[in-house]
């Protein structure tokens, strides 16, 4: 576009300059031929020193001016040429209409013995071309502006996309942690319990086997509690081997809360409901990992330690949250609640992904987990 004007620039002032020789003396061919050179050097300059780009079309102005004025002819459209340089400077609205009023005046000064209807039409062709060029520079500014504007957006989509990628990655490191916590938790289970159950059978078997012959009513009394301890050991093995393996048709959603109210239910001999509330909506995996295990965890507390009968578990979606309350009709503690190695779990899980926790003493004790959701 500025290549296209520089050419048309140039074309205004050769033009005009080859057309208006009819009206130069012969012996003024020197002076006039050095003048149009000089006109041409001015258009040049504008392009070669930017700095002095305001100076040099000052310059042009009075130049061809004076050039109009004094060879007469077409030459008063060597102004046009300075008109559209000053509109492609881009100046602000004020400075626009000081140079098209400035040039204007130049113009009517140069064509001064001309008739009124040329002076008249010059003056609408220089009014006319002034709002056209006007309006391409505000054309021009508009598409800058949405040009910036989507380079802008296509930054805050790579920026949003790679906080996608980050929740991913932390989704991910949140639901190894908890596949890493889960197994070093049946460990323990197996080492603490159903170890200690086995290493006392095989001691009680030994008893057994002295008492045959010396006591056969204690050696039985001993069989029988054997029995008992196997038994409980066998109860044992079926929950960890539960917990370990999932059954692909039955429970595809590991981690579903329905699945663990129901659990925990039957295995506490406890009352627990569930209630979803709002618009319910699927989440991410490894929050749904979250809520499960801070469930799981406020449960077994809430029985542990409030010795709670009741159970109430509440999954409240908003626009931009879901949160978790857990309330039980357990003892309600009166001192601060300190921190121990289950709510610092808590409060580990929900740090990896913003989220937040709460507790409420009121006429059921309750405690609250709050996640964000994306796009809330």
């Amino acid at each position: 576009m500025n290549i296209l004007l520089n050419r048309i620039r140039t074309l205004l002032v050769a033009v005009p300059s080859v057309l208006s020789v009819a009206n130069v003396a012969p012996s003024h061919y020197a002076i006039y031929t050095a003048c149009v050179l000089f006109a041409l050097l001015l258009i040049r300059s504008g392009s070669l020193f930017p700095k002095f780009r305001n100076l040099s079309l000052l310059a042009e102005l009075i130049c061809f001016s004076w050039l109009a004025h004094s060879y007469g002819g077409v030459l008063f459209l060597l102004l046009f040429s300075t008109l559209i340089a000053s509109c492609r400077n881009r100046p602000e609205r004020a400075t626009s209409i000081i140079w098209s009023i400035a040039g204007l005046v130049a113009l009517l000064s140069a064509m001064q013995d001309s008739q009124q209807a040329l002076l008249l039409s010059a003056s609408l062709l220089w009014l006319t071309t002034a709002a056209i060029l006007y309006a391409a520079n505000e054309y021009e500014n508009k598409q800058l502006q949405i040009e910036d504007l989507y380079e802008a957006l296509s930054a805050s989509h790579a920026e949003l996309d790679a906080a996608r990628r980050r929740m991913h990655d932390y989704a991910l490191q949140v639901e190894q942690q908890a596949q890493i916590e889960e197994r070093n938790r049946i460990a323990k289970d197996i080492h603490d319990d159903l170890g200690h159950r086995l290493i006392r059978v095989k001691m009680m078997s030994e008893a057994a086997l002295h008492l045959f012959d010396a006591d056969a009513d204690r050696a039985r009394l001993t069989v029988e509690q054997i029995r008992d301890q196997l038994q409980d050991s066998m109860e044992l093995m079926r929950r960890t081997v539960r917990r370990i393996a999932s059954d692909q048709e039955s429970d595809v959603r590991r981690y579903a809360l329905d699945r663990l109210v129901e659990e925990s239910a039957a295995a506490m001999g406890i009352a627990v409901s569930f209630r979803i509330t709002g618009h319910a909506r699927p989440i991410y995996p490894s929050m749904e990992l979250i809520l499960f295990k801070n469930a799981q965890e406020a449960i077994t507390n809430a029985v542990r330690h409030g010795r709670a009968t009741s159970i109430t578990v509440n999954l409240a979606f908003d626009a931009a949250h879901v949160a978790l309350t857990i309330a039980n009709d357990g003892i309600i503690p009166s001192e601060p609640i300190e921190a121990g190695l289950g709510l610092k779990g808590m409060k580990e899980r929900i740090a990896l992904v913003g989220g937040q926790i709460e507790w409420e003493r009121g006429a059921r004790f309750s405690i609250t987990t709050t996640l964000p959701l994306l796009g809330g």
